[in-house]
């Protein structure tokens, strides 16, 4: 039976918790980006799947990304393969850890952050999944 997600954008905005199976067919069936759509400021928003991360970017009041140019942040936007969908992604500079996207709307886009240092896939909520939503 395929999962419901018509209404995940709502319910990530609404503070609900998500299972990582929701969070993962939803950014599955998303478009991908190209990086010079990321282009702005952008409000996050974690998604509650469980993932440890969560308290810890909650504990640090996580903002968002601000993307200056495709070669003009610290992390670097590329396009990668993710999942067979080659899409936007951030790279960073300093960490093992890759950031994808996928459209949602113009203003819109959901991410997942892929890392060995954080991920434990013997653990529901494995990847940490986030929306960004642009400020401008």
């Amino acid at each position: 039976m395929p999962l419901d997600t018509a209404n995940i954008i709502e319910r990530i905005r609404a503070n609900q918790p998500i299972s990582l199976t929701e969070a993962k067919a939803y950014f599955d069936e998303r478009p991908p980006v190209q990086p010079s759509f990321l282009l702005g400021q952008w409000k996050g928003l974690p998604v509650l799947t469980g993932n440890k991360l969560v308290e810890i970017l909650q504990n640090v009041k996580w903002a968002g990304k601000n993307f200056h140019g495709v070669d003009q942040v610290e992390p670097m936007i590329r396009e990668v393969k993710y999942n067979d969908v080659v899409s936007a992604a951030m790279v960073y500079n300093e960490r093992p850890v890759i950031d994808y996207f996928r459209y949602v709307d113009e203003n819109t886009v959901i991410g997942v952050m892929d890392s060995p240092e954080h991920d434990d896939p013997s653990q529901e909520g494995d990847h940490l999944y986030f929306v960004l939503e642009r400020i401008k």
